[in-house]
């Protein structure tokens, strides 16, 4: 029997499923590279970008919700404009 692991998949509902070229995909990890404001800079998206497969899927590390949910020092936030551009220059340099 053929692996299914270097084939298609389609992944959520009948409105906007998504499709994936295979079904390799990276776990989250922790990588604390944000410092005290958590901004995803460059270090991350050159993190993900070392990562990224062509139709495949990354799932993020962590990511606070808010100031006031901050697990720890160096984990990204998507609560503020300066981290959304940040995620956003991240995920601009996969494939």
């Amino acid at each position: 029997m053929a692996s299914k692991l270097f084939s298609a998949v389609k992944l959520g509902g009948k409105k906007a499923p998504t499709q994936l070229k295979h079904r390799v995909i990276m776990a989250p990890m922790t990588r604390q590279r944000t410092g005290g404001d958590g901004v995803p800079g460059p270090a991350v998206a050159e993190f993900y970008r070392q990562r990224a497969t062509d139709g495949g899927l990354l799932i993020t590390e962590a990511t606070n919700i808010s100031a006031y949910a901050r697990g720890y020092y160096g984990a990204p936030g998507l609560y503020t404009p300066e981290q959304v551009e940040g995620w956003k220059a991240a995920a601009s340099v996969t494939p």
